[in-house]
C-alpha cells in the first residue's frame, strides 16, 4: 500500500540562471539525477541496499537535495530502520516544507516504531493537505486502535472501506475496534465480510466467535472456534474459549476434554484448570474438581473463585471442617463475599455450631436483606438451640419475601407442634404438602 513517491523533475532550460552556475555544478546536478534513478531502479526492485548506496552518493554531491533524503528514507523504512528513516524523512522535510507525501511515510516510520501519537500526527498532516489517499484513513485508524481510541480507529477504517469496499484487512480491523466498543453485533457483520473475501481466515472466525461470547451466543461461538481449529489444530486459545462456551451451555464433557488440551500445552494455566475444575464439580465429580482448584491455588494462594469452588466441593463431600477453611480464607481477602459467609455459615450449621452459623447468616442477611434462604436456615439454627421466637420471626420473613417457600412451612408447622399449638402446625402443614406434596416423603 505505500508507494514511493516519484522524484519532481528538474528544472533545466532557464537559460538566465544557467549562464550565473559553473559547468561543474552542471555536470554535479546530471549525476544526481542519474543516481537517484538508479537508486530507485534498485529499490523498484526490493534492492533497498543497492539504492541507499546511490542515494549516499547523491547525498554526498547534493547535500540539499530533498528528493535524495526522501528517498533514502523510504529504503531504510523497507529495510526496517525507521529510526534513520524517520531521520532522512525529516531532513526531506526541513529542506522542502512543502513536500507532504514525507508525512505519510514518516508517519509509517513512526508506526512501525510502536510511536503512535508521533504517527496520527503525521498522518493528520497528510490527511489535511491530501483527504483523498485511502490508505492514510487505514494506516492512521490501525494507530488509534494502538492508543485504544477506537472511536475514532472505527470512523477511519469506515472512511478507508468507502473507497476499498471488499478489503478483508480493514473489515477485520473494523470488526476487532467495534468489538471493544462493545458493539458485537456490528463486529460480527464485518468479521463475516472477512470471512466471504478470504474463507480460510483463522483469525476472522476466532474473533468473531469472541463477539458471539460476549453476545452469549454460545453455539455460534462453538462453530466458529470450530473452524478456527480446523484450520489451526495448535491455536490453544480456541480450544479454551470453545470450552468456556460448551461450560456456558452445560456441556461439561467437551468443557472437560477442550480445557484438557489447554492444559496439556500449558501445565500451568489456572484459568483452564478452574474451568476445568468448576467443570467436574457440576458434573459431581468432586475429587477431581479439587484436585483442579487446588492446583490453581497452589499457582495462585490468593485466588478467590479457587478457594471458594474446591470450598463448595468439600461441603458437597461433608468436609465441613475444610469448607469452612476455604471459605474463611475467601472472607479474609473479600468481607462481603456474600457467598461465601453464606456457605460457611451452612457448614457450620452442617457441624451443629450452631452459634457459629447464626452468626455468618445473620451477615449474609445484613449483606443482601432480601435473602430468604438465609432467613429460612438462620430461623432454623435458632430451632434447633430452642430460641423459637426469633426462628418464627425468620420463618415469616422467609415467607413475606417467598411465599410459596413450602420447606419454611413444614419446619414452622414442626415449631409450633413443638410448642404445643396444634391449630397452626396443622396449618401450616397442610399449606406445605399443597405446595409440595414430596415432602410428605
Amino acid at each position: 500500500m505505500k508507494s514511493s513517491k516519484l522524484i519532481k523533475s528538474l528544472l533545466f532550460g532557464i537559460v538566465g540562471i544557467l549562464l550565473l552556475l559553473p559547468c561543474s555544478a552542471f555536470a554535479d546536478d546530471i549525476v544526481v539525477e542519474e543516481l537517484v534513478e538508479l537508486g530507485m531502479a534498485q529499490a523498484s526492485e526490493g534492492n533497498f541496499q543497492n539504492a541507499i548506496a546511490y542515494f549516499n552518493q547523491a547525498a554526498e554531491l547534493d547535500p540539499e537535495n530533498a528528493d535524495v533524503f526522501f528517498e533514502r528514507g523510504v529504503s531504510y523504512y523497507y529495510l526496517g530502520n525507521c529510526d534513520q528513516a524517520i531521520t532522512d524523512l525529516s531532513k526531506s522535510l526541513e529542506i522542502d516544507p512543502e513536500y507532504y507525501f514525507v508525512y505519510y511515510w514518516r508517519g509509517s516510520s513512526y508506526y512501525d516504531n510502536e510511536n503512535y501519537e508521533q504517527a496520527v500526527a503525521d498522518y493528520s498532516t497528510f490527511i489535511e493537505i491530501t483527504p483523498d489517499v485511502a490508505d492514510a484513513y487505514y494506516w492512521r485508524g490501525l494507530s488509534y486502535e494502538s492508543l485504544e481510541n477506537y472511536e475514532q480507529a472505527a470512523a477511519d477504517l469506515t472512511v478507508f472501506l468507502e473507497a476499498n469496499p471488499a478489503d478483508a484487512h480493514g473489515f477485520f480491523w473494523r470488526g476487532y475496534t467495534l468489538g471493544k466498543l462493545m458493539h458485537h453485533e456490528e463486529a460480527i457483520s464485518d468479521f463475516s465480510r472477512v470471512i466471504e473475501l478470504l474463507p480460510g481466515d483463522a483469525d476472522a472466525f476466532y474473533w468473531r466467535g469472541r463477539n458471539y461470547l460476549s453476545l452469549e451466543n454460545y453455539e455460534e461461538a462453538i462453530s466458529d472456534f470450530s473452524s478456527v481449529i480446523r484450520i489451526d489444530p495448535d491455536d490453544i486459545d480456541a480450544f479454551y474459549r470453545r470450552g468456556y462456551a460448551y461450560f456456558s451451555i452445560g456441556n461439561y464433557d467437551e468443557a472437560i476434554a477442550d480445557m484438557s488440551e489447554v492444559i496439556e500445552y500449558y501445565p500451568d494455566d489456572d484459568d483452564a484448570m478452574y474451568w476445568r475444575g468448576h467443570s467436574y464439580f457440576y458434573m459431581e465429580n468432586y475429587d477431581a474438581a479439587i484436585s483442579d482448584f487446588s492446583r490453581v491455588i497452589e499457582l495462585y494462594p490468593d485466588d478467590d473463585d479457587a478457594l471458594y469452588m474446591r470450598g463448595r466441593c468439600y461441603y458437597s463431600t461433608d468436609s465441613y471442617t475444610r469448607a469452612i477453611s476455604d471459605f474463611s480464607e475467601v472472607i479474609e481477602l473479600y468481607p462481603d463475599d456474600v457467598d461465601a459467609v453464606y456457605w460457611r455459615a451452612s457448614s457450620s450449621g452442617s457441624l451443629e455450631e450452631f452459634a457459629d452459623a447464626i452468626s455468618d447468616y445473620s451477615r449474609v442477611i445484613e449483606l443482601d436483606p432480601e435473602d430468604s434462604d438465609a432467613f429460612y436456615w438462620r430461623g432454623y439454627c435458632y430451632t434447633m438451640v430452642e430460641d423459637f421466637d426469633p426462628a418464627l420471626s425468620d420463618f415469616a420473613r422467609a415467607l413475606e419475601l417467598y411465599p410459596g417457600y413450602a420447606d419454611v412451612y413444614l419446619l414452622r408447622s414442626q415449631v409450633y407442634e413443638y410448642m404445643g399449638d396444634a391449630e397452626k402446625a396443622k396449618a401450616d402443614y397442610e399449606r406445605a404438602m399443597e405446595l409440595d406434596p414430596s415432602l410428605a416423603n
